[in-house]
């Protein structure tokens, strides 16, 4: 079955796709704010090397693998009871989005295409409860029809069938699907091959051939859209 759709009217729009971590939410801003609130509650009667627990916490969090085993991590180098390493973790299913941190201008961003007509999708990675708190959190639930999680469907990216999930949420639109993401293996090379527009966030300023777009911030993915992606 494909899902890739020819624009025949040049004025017509795009549809468009977003990630969630390290796209439209900055992941790691939201980790360092809640690391610092830890050392303020939780942790401010223990010796604790702030800003070394503060870089191990962002990176331990930002590397693929289940909570428990980061806490687990965490409590070995830090030297935290059992006690303390499992009402760590359970605090941070519990309160972590109440830290969520979008990137800015992405929320205008949101309500721009939203005010224009657009059909916005969310597919992300991840649990489907933690997801779906950041999101409502970041104020973001109010502008996507659809949010899809790998937990919740029991797929995850670069899986394209994840992405077919999304894309059937557009199949009477009629308009071509943009896919918005940070990763090139897990967001624009599976779009890529689905026949999507594929709009890289990233710092680099160069591009693989599959990568259609890029952009660093939102004023910048304002000025693209404006100016490009709304005649793809």
């Amino acid at each position: 079955m494909s899902f890739v759709r020819h624009n025949e009217d040049k004025d017509s729009l795009l549809n468009i796709i977003f990630d969630l971590d390290d796209t439209l939410h900055d992941k790691s801003a939201s980790l360092r704010r809640y690391a610092d609130a830890l050392l303020n509650t939780t942790l401010n009667s223990l010796d604790v090397p702030e800003r070394q627990f503060v870089s191990e916490f962002v990176a331990q969090n930002n590397i693929i693998q289940p909570k428990p085993h980061v806490f687990s991590i965490l409590s070995k180098r830090f030297n935290f009871s059992p006690h303390l390493e499992r009402e760590l973790l359970a605090a941070f299913d519990r309160s972590f989005h109440e830290f969520s941190v979008p990137f800015h201008g992405a929320r205008q961003t949101l309500s721009m295409l939203k005010n224009c007509g657009i059909s916005i999708g969310c597919i992300t990675n991840g649990r489907d409860f933690f997801q779906r708190r950041k999101i409502a959190a970041l104020g973001f639930d109010e502008y996507f029809d659809f949010i899809l999680t790998s937990d919740g469907v029991g797929v995850k990216k670069p899986d394209i069938r994840i992405f077919e999930l999304g894309l059937s949420n557009f199949s009477n639109s009629g308009k071509k699907v943009c896919f918005c993401g940070d990763s090139l293996s897990s967001d624009m090379a599976p779009a890529k091959s689905l026949g999507l527009v594929t709009v890289w966030k990233t710092e680099y300023m160069h591009k693989p051939d599959y990568v259609d777009h890029r952009f660093s911030t939102f004023q910048e993915f304002d000025k693209l859209w404006r100016t490009t992606l709304v005649y793809a």
